[in-house]
């Protein structure tokens, strides 16, 4: 459902499995080079900004893809109060190497907590610029209305003009729904909650061994993928759809060597990437 505003202030939800793009994102839109906004995946946290002398609020949700039926009308429920009196554009962040049907399917889910129309405020953001031979990922900007912006997350930092095209993109959603927003809304319509026909299966890996990990994770989620291995000093959460069951594999760094506060700092990341 949505309600009429004459309000132009941007009002922006971002969605997305990933909590370190989030974050990224968030940084990037409110110029935030430090990383200063913190990287919680199990809870909504809010930003603000100015955009050529007009305020925006930005909220990096919780990972609504993880989380049970009640965690989710809850999260949409916190989303709408944190941009209150609506969210007038929603940012759906998506990685095309393990963006899967089901990952779509649960998107359209939540999607209805904001009512029938929830795709017009809605926008594509592709996390790896490795084309779009992905068919849920082009169906998924389809539902957009072809609202898309793709950002090279391999770059150290993004260029200015990248900044203002994505911001005009997203202004352009405003004046197009005519300063409309969106509220929750409790009837989810017919499609009801996504099915799953096995239960989810959440793995932690642990080992000295970057590369090693990676091509476990790899064979476990039926991928092939080539080139040197980078080094991560965080858990890398991937998430794909083995013989019907959703995985989650989550690669622990190596712990060797690390202090008992550093690696049980390190366990509690894994568990909370593995929610529940």
């Amino acid at each position: 459902m949505k309600k009429s505003a004459y309000v132009s202030d941007l009002r922006i939800a971002i969605f997305g499995k990933n909590p370190n793009e989030k974050t990224t994102l968030s940084n990037f839109i409110t110029a935030k080079r430090d990383g200063s906004l913190p990287r919680t995946p199990k809870q909504c946290v809010h930003a603000e900004g100015e955009w050529r002398k007009k305020p925006f609020t930005i909220l990096k949700t919780a990972d609504v893809f993880s989380l049970p039926l009640e965690r989710v009308r809850l999260e949409i429920k916190k989303c709408v109060v944190q941009c209150s009196p609506g969210p007038n554009v929603l940012l759906l962040l998506v990685n095309p190497s393990d963006f899967t049907e089901q990952d779509r399917q649960q998107i359209k889910f939540f999607m209805n907590f904001f009512g029938p129309d929830a795709f017009k405020y809605a926008m594509v953001i592709i996390t790896q610029n490795c084309g779009l031979g992905n068919p849920s990922v082009n169906q998924l900007i389809q539902d957009c209305k072809q609202r898309q912006h793709i950002m090279d997350w391999d770059e150290d930092d993004f260029p200015e003009y990248d900044h203002q095209e994505l911001m005009e993109k997203m202004e352009n959603i405003v004046d197009e729904n005519r300063g409309q927003y969106l509220v929750y809304t409790e009837d989810t319509g017919p499609m009801g909650a996504p099915e799953c026909t096995k239960p989810a299966l959440n793995l932690v890996l642990f080992g000295r061994h970057g590369g090693w990990k990676t091509s476990a994770s790899n064979a476990l989620l039926g991928e092939r993928k080539f080139g040197p291995h980078v080094e991560s000093s965080e858990c890398v959460k991937r998430q794909g759809e083995v013989c019907g069951r959703r995985v989650t594999l989550v690669e622990l760094p190596a712990l060797s060597g690390k202090p008992q506060e550093a690696r049980k700092k390190e366990a509690l990341e894994s568990i909370s990437l593995c929610d529940p």
